[in-house]
């Protein structure tokens, strides 16, 4: 079992808080040059250093009474003043069902509070929105400013703030945040790692960050959780510690009636998650590092053996096949069965992904699945990869048709502070929230610092944003909310997340995905989605018996599968742009 005292996992949280996914796309827009040869240390280096311009304005002062719990790291409530004087700017964002930008209370509240207008022009999220995105990118006729959100909602991936800054579309902000972002400045002190991750190959900040850490997110890929009454059925009274016992649990399962699937899921999430970790360490995104190399999990050796048990599981029928194959509604039917569960072992981040969350009913279906711990593996304690990526988003581009970018960078960080981001989330102190009382406790059994006030079904509505824009849900915030366990799901995925922590991998082997330039951003994108679809054909096949990872010959097929997808290639623009970051 890995451990770790708290200020090193401090020390990890503030490293990890920006590393971001691969992207799986080029760039929104077609893009030519401004990209550098991925050699590695000859992209040009921004005059501008940063840090070496002072703070212009400064924080307000703090309001008396909130409940920071003892070692609150994170924004505080603060008084402060309008500084826009009227300045009007248009920015492009993201448009939701019932969302009116021009009467929404939050926006409202940011033009009082800054004394910022903007007007908003609206796309709709993810691949609805991207063609009016490329075309407004496309047609040079830009707005002040960009606001579209974290990458699931279709935002910019840091490969395309780099190609798109470089292309000289997006305007540096590096002296603009030492001169006018104090929220800002007081995050990277909070988070000294941030910046970095922040700052692309040039030296330059395109964008002013979101940041929402979430500490359940970090084991979300690999969870698994597991049918408690069946488990009582069957008269196992603990949780199983290694592979053999979590196989005999199955085989109990199994025989308590031969039409129950022990072990099932979906396609989107093949089971791989604690099977793979009592084996080797599978990475985030299949990938960690190993010294200096970068390593594509799933054609390690060592994988071999996961593909060799889950295809004997399947064979035993332990393993459901439909686990590869059906969408999440066939696999909610087994789950939500009137009669009972049909299935004992799955694996999601979160119980919503396979049952109905209802909190009016204590006998609710999820609430009978609970996490399921990892278990040792031949070679001893399993390896959660622990993916702290969800810690950041890109909140604000700033184009080149800004005139004032000073003060939208003002505006961008007001917006980091406590008050704005609760605001943002819950609605009008007083009205939607407030300061949680002494006795309330927080998602992480912390003294809570702010509780929501019940609206009942007809409350307002149009009070908040979605998140797609600047603000710092930070560790701390987030868990900073009074809850009932009863009544919410996270205390539930924080302690699933606390169950799997001490098994998580060494901070060395981490890889995060670096910024890529235009060119190396377009190849990417292509060979990872050649690569992730050669893998989850052969892989499937393996587990379910079309081939057989226990001859050679057909483990070699498997990995040619994946190498002739581009996997050298892959590795090496990755390689590239890994060395550009250093």
């Amino acid at each position: 079992m890995t451990t770790s005292t708290p200020a090193a996992l401090l020390d990890r949280r503030r490293l990890l808080i920006g590393l971001g996914a691969l992207p799986g796309v080029a760039a929104l827009a077609s893009c030519s040059g401004g990209g550098s040869s991925g050699s590695g240390g000859d992209v040009p280096q921004a005059e501008y250093v940063q840090g070496s311009s002072s703070l212009k304005v400064g924080l307000g002062p703090e309001i008396d009474g909130v409940p920071y719990p003892e070692g609150y790291v994170g924004p505080k409530a603060r008084e402060s003043e309008p500084f826009g004087d009227g300045a009007e700017f248009t920015i492009l964002t993201r448009s939701e069902t019932n969302l009116d930008l021009a009467k929404n209370t939050h926006s409202l509240y940011l033009e009082e509070k800054t004394g910022v207008k903007i007007t908003y022009e609206t796309v709709p999220q993810g691949e609805e929105g991207a063609p009016k995105v490329n075309a407004v990118i496309s047609s040079g006729d830009l707005p002040d400013a960009l606001m579209l959100g974290p990458e699931w909602m279709g935002g910019f991936t840091k490969a395309q703030l780099y190609v798109y800054g470089q292309q000289g579309l997006f305007q540096p902000l590096d002296q603009l945040i030492d001169e006018y972002a104090p929220q800002l400045q007081e995050l990277f002190e909070q988070n000294p790692d941030l910046r970095a991750t922040w700052t692309a190959p040039d030296g330059v900040m395109y964008a002013m960050p979101a940041v929402n850490q979430c500490y359940h997110c970090a084991s979300s890929a690999v969870r698994t959780w597991v049918h408690q009454p069946t488990l009582d059925k069957v008269g196992i009274s603990s949780q199983p510690t290694t592979l053999d016992e979590f196989e005999e649990m199955l085989i109990a399962f199994k025989g308590s009636d031969p039409a129950y699937r022990p072990f099932s899921g979906e396609k989107s999430t093949p089971p791989f998650g604690l099977i793979g970790a009592a084996f080797l360490d599978i990475g985030v995104n299949w990938l960690r590092r190993d010294g200096d190399q970068i390593v594509y999990t799933p054609v390690d050796e060592k994988f071999r053996q996961v593909l060799i048990t889950m295809h004997r599981f399947v064979a035993d029928g332990l393993l459901d096949p439909n686990a590869f194959t059906q969408d999440g509604d066939q696999l909610k039917r087994l789950t939500m069965d009137p009669a009972g569960s049909k299935t004992g072992v799955v694996q999601m981040g979160s119980q919503g992904g396979f049952a109905d969350i209802d909190y009016s009913d204590p006998a609710a279906r999820y609430r009978e699945f609970v996490p399921l711990a990892p278990f040792k593996g031949p070679n001893g304690d399993p390896i959660i990869p622990w993916n702290e990526s969800h810690g950041d988003a890109t909140g604000l581009v700033i184009t080149n048709a800004c005139e004032d970018p000073a003060m939208l960078v003002r505006w961008a960080d007001f917006q980091l502070g406590l008050l704005p981001t609760l605001e943002m989330r819950l609605g009008v102190l007083e009205e939607q929230w407030t300061w949680a009382s002494p006795d309330d406790l927080g998602i992480d059994g912390k003294s809570a610092v702010y509780t929501k006030i019940p609206q009942g079904e007809d409350g307002p509505s149009n009070l908040t944003w979605p998140e797609f824009g600047p603000y710092n849900l930070g560790m701390d915030v987030r868990h900073g909310e009074a809850v009932d366990p009863e009544s919410s799901i996270e205390p539930m995925l924080y302690d699933a997340g606390k169950l799997y922590e001490p098994y998580r991998n060494d901070l060395s082997a981490v890889f995060a995905s670096p910024f890529f330039d235009a060119n190396q951003s377009a190849e990417i994108g292509e060979l990872r989605t050649n690569i992730d679809s050669a893998f989850a054909q052969v892989s499937t096949q393996m587990v379910l018996g079309d081939l057989d990872p226990n001859d050679d010959a057909d483990w070699e097929t498997y990995v040619a599968s994946i190498t002739n997808a581009g996997l050298e290639r892959y590795l090496e623009v990755l390689t590239e742009a890994d060395r550009e970051r250093a």
